[in-house]
């Protein structure tokens, strides 16, 4: 379902893009069962940010994709002109990521340009809308990949 409305999500108000994504957090401990990956998409992570001027928990699910032990996203924003909020989020504290019913803290970079050609190629594997993303906007989306940060 998901899938089908990211097509669209660009054309929505802010409003309506925040409103999905709230009630797609809520549901996403069901995104790793047969009836969950239908309704909401497989390759589904649920990024824990502090809101950098609210200071409040704000939790977004994005698409990644696996890169050895790192899961890699796009500050995508279905391909709008802004770049989404919780990018902004990350220099707060360091993220919490949930994966396959996982929860884990984890250290994020950004992704060089001269590296986005191999990155790309890997979110567009998992979410071929990507490429469409891309070509809705003039900025320079961001690619982040996130590591699990390891107990000591």
């Amino acid at each position: 379902m998901w899938r089908l409305l990211g097509k669209s999500a660009h054309l929505w108000p802010e409003w309506l893009y925040k409103l999905v994504s709230k009630i797609h957090s809520k549901i996403i401990k069901f995104n790793h069962s047969f009836l969950g990956e239908k309704i909401i998409g497989d390759h589904i992570l649920l990024l824990e940010t502090i809101g950098s001027k609210t200071n409040q928990l704000r939790k977004t699910p994005l698409t990644y994709a696996n890169c050895e032990n790192d899961y890699i996203v796009a500050a995508s924003y279905s391909g709008n002109d802004k770049t989404p909020d919780w990018f902004y989020n990350l220099s707060s504290s360091n993220p919490f990521i949930t994966i396959n019913n996982e929860r884990f803290e984890a250290t994020y970079e950004l992704i060089e340009s001269s590296d986005k050609k191999y990155y790309w190629s890997l979110l567009d594997e998992v979410y071929p809308t990507f490429q469409m993303y891309r070509k809705r906007t003039d900025r320079d989306i961001p690619l982040i990949k996130f590591s699990k940060v390891e107990a000591l």
